[in-house]
């Protein structure tokens, strides 16, 4: 056991450095609407449960202007199609919790295993189309388990510490390790020195529980489970406040304001004597008129919030390199090539192309790891978009 404790924290700090498995998907698509989809095997059936959050319908109650269809093939580059139908996006279908909406639909297995479903979400009103490739069966052994809530499934690297969780599977016990972490904001793009400093990781306490029986976890941090522990194969997921992915908190709204901020202004912010006071004060010298000043709040952390939900991965969205430069910059055009993705964005009226490119990596904690390729030619372009956030000039 002591062994593997000193395996799992070494392998977290090295796991980033080699690439996983890499994505055949190139299509282009486009920020704003995310999709978490899970797929169950019923025998002759899967049952395919998809979570969308679409920041246009955040207020609303239906999927309106959304369309859903898939079509299945042998794999995503593949011109055979073995199944193709539209999906149902009427109340009777959908449920709306929070921000997002949740349906699930059910399909004969097809006769090709394992294949993909290229599920396509289209935003009729924004003329923007999601693309998602959802594989159907896996060539590696799954884990003998899968994290769900009584309530439903599990899409997200992260649950509420008031959620009541099962591990379903095999009757087999299953170790759990809280992960003992601070982990910090990304770095800015500019920033190539200083990358390989490890963050400070150590295992804050293990215990096992029984697969198939329900349990609460009350405290908030990072969770890995496994069958065994002679590997360093696992499930990550965080455990947080129920009101995650908003933050509420005065202490959490201050802290996500490093991106376009300083140092000095958070620790005035912190030791002020009124939080929310000297917070509001902040963004109304930001903003230099309280109409503005509430549009930029709105506008700020709408983002923290979608990038929370959308990139959550060992640690808060807001804090990953994805999550920053959705922060700083918005909803970019996206493309995948291999296993990167490309982030473009068309600034200063359409004059002005900046490229981003993350890197998915290998970690045991998620699957969705991407890192930032950072570049000091990045530098001039992140200073004067800071500038516009701290002059108020930020539009969309």
């Amino acid at each position: 056991m002591k062994y593997f404790l000193f395996f799992l924290i070494v392998l977290f700090i090295t796991g980033c450095l080699s690439s996983s498995k890499t994505p055949t998907n190139n299509t282009q698509k486009i920020m704003g609407i995310n999709c978490n989809a899970k797929v169950a095997n019923k025998g002759a059936l899967l049952e395919i449960f998809l979570e969308l959050d679409i920041e246009r319908l955040y207020f609303a109650t239906t999927l309106q202007g959304i369309k859903l269809s898939y079509q299945v093939k042998p794999n995503f580059e593949s011109s055979q199609v073995l199944r193709e139908d539209s999906i149902p996006t009427s109340n009777n279908f959908v449920q709306k919790k929070g921000n997002s909406f949740y349906l699930s639909f059910g399909m004969l297995k097809p006769s090709v295993m394992p294949s993909v479903m290229v599920l396509k979400i289209q935003d009729v009103e924004n003329n923007q189309l999601l693309i998602k490739e959802i594989n159907l069966g896996k060539s590696e052994s799954p884990l003998p388990f899968v994290l769900k809530k009584t309530q439903g499934q599990v899409f997200d690297n992260f649950v509420s510490n008031q959620d009541t969780l099962i591990l379903e599977g095999d009757d087999i016990p299953v170790y759990i390790y809280r992960i003992k972490q601070n982990f910090l904001p990304a770095l800015p793009p500019m920033q190539v020195n200083n990358l390989s400093v490890s963050p400070n990781v150590s295992v804050d306490s293990f215990f096992t529980l029984p697969t198939n029986t329900d349990f609460v976890l009350k405290s908030n941090g990072l969770y890995f489970a496994q069958a065994d522990t002679t590997s360093n194969k696992g499930l990550g997921f965080n455990i947080l406040p129920p009101t995650f992915p908003k933050f509420v908190k005065v202490e959490d709204l201050i802290e996500s304001l490093v991106y376009i901020s300083t140092q000095e202004e958070i620790n005035q912010l912190n030791s002020a004597l009124n939080k929310k006071e000297a917070l509001d004060q902040f963004w109304l010298q930001l903003g230099n008129n309280a109409e503005n000043a509430k549009r930029m709040i709105k506008l700020y952390y709408q983002r923290v919030e979608y990038a929370n939900r959308a990139f959550t991965t060992y640690k808060e969205g807001w804090k990953t390199d994805m999550g920053m430069i959705y922060i700083a910059f918005g909803a970019p055009q996206m493309s995948v090539k291999g296993n990167q993705q490309i982030w473009t964005y068309m600034l200063n009226a359409g004059n002005v192309k900046v490229t981003f490119a993350f890197v998915q990596k290998s970690n045991q904690f998620s699957e969705k790891h991407f890192e930032l390729v950072r570049k000091p030619d990045y530098g001039a372009i992140w200073y004067e978009t800071i500038e516009k956030w701290r002059l108020g000039l930020v539009a969309n």
